[in-house]
């Protein structure tokens, strides 16, 4: 009796190697093995390699979209969007997430995609550092540092002595030194 997989469970395979292994180490025979599936499976789901990816890329990114209308952002108070701001932060797979950025510097599909989802969480961060800081050009400067300082935490996260919660204190606490008064 052969395995019935669903195209999630091919995603979140896929997701998972690409933290473990990186995107060169995502294929179709290593998904097949992980999950106990033919390659019949995956060309039954999919079609294609590229039609794979596609869709995995569709999946990452609507997550993405998904996670930011779930934690309410600009709903009135600041505070508590600056706190669903660190709560989505160290919410990310990061690892994961580090393998998507290194892929789209190889696939201008990947790259698309992961523009994407920066614009949509840069536009989230801006709005709730501006209802703290009150100022757009400032917002804005605190924005970029934040969307530099969470993808260069993904980049070098197995490195890292500083864990991500101390990273975020510090990133709110600039922030508020920022406060309108």
């Amino acid at each position: 009796m052969s395995r019935v997989v669903t195209k999630e469970q091919y995603f979140d395979t896929a997701l998972a190697t690409l933290a473990e292994l990186g995107f060169k180490g995502l294929n179709i025979g290593l998904l097949c093995r992980r999950l106990g599936v033919t390659s019949g499976s995956f060309y039954h789901h999919f079609g294609s390699w590229q039609s794979f990816v596609d869709a995995l890329l569709e999946h990452w990114e609507n997550r993405q979209v998904r996670i930011l209308r779930t934690l309410n952002f600009n709903q009135g108070n600041p505070d508590d969007d600056i706190r669903a701001m660190s709560d989505l932060a160290a919410g990310l797979h990061h690892a994961a997430e580090a393998a998507i950025r290194a892929w789209a510097a190889n696939d201008e599909s990947v790259s698309l995609a992961i523009k994407r989802v920066d614009e949509s969480r840069r536009r989230t961060v801006h709005k709730s550092i501006k209802g703290v800081v009150g100022d757009d050009n400032t917002a804005a400067v605190v924005t970029s540092l934040g969307m530099a300082m969470l993808i260069g935490y993904q980049q070098i996260a197995p490195n890292e002595d500083v864990p991500l919660e101390r990273l975020l204190t510090e990133y709110a606490r600039l922030i508020y030194s920022h406060a309108r008064h």
